[in-house]
């Protein structure tokens, strides 16, 4: 092979990389705002040691949320470590069990991959 060939070469599969990058950086934008769309916040669950607040969910905007239902069977997979999360709740009117930190029901939870 030649050196301009080899040049060539490399030279495409560079761009195939830097194609490939920005493809994927914009798939997951696409992700994140498809789930926004949908309704979902994102998220990071965190376990706590607290007797009161097991776990702490604070989402993108800084706002904290003790999930009261974390431990029903469809939640409890997302309980065990610190995860990201997409997640749907309803606010509940309950006096808080943690402070600074409102109740919240979950109603779905996806992890994110991202």
């Amino acid at each position: 092979m030649t050196s301009s060939k080899l040049r060539l070469n490399i030279l495409i599969l560079i761009l195939f990389t830097i194609i490939s990058c920005v493809n994927s950086k914009s798939s997951l934008h696409k992700t994140i705002s498809k789930y926004q769309k949908e309704g979902y916040s994102t998220g990071t669950i965190i376990p706590k040691d607290n007797e009161n607040c097991g776990w702490v969910i604070t989402d993108s905007k800084n706002n904290s949320y003790d999930p009261i239902n974390i431990e029903e069977e469809k939640f409890v997979q997302f309980s065990l470590k610190k995860e990201k999360i997409y997640f749907k709740f309803l606010p509940l009117r309950m006096k808080n069990r943690c402070k600074n930190i409102a109740p919240i029901s979950l109603v779905e939870v996806i992890l994110a991959t991202n």
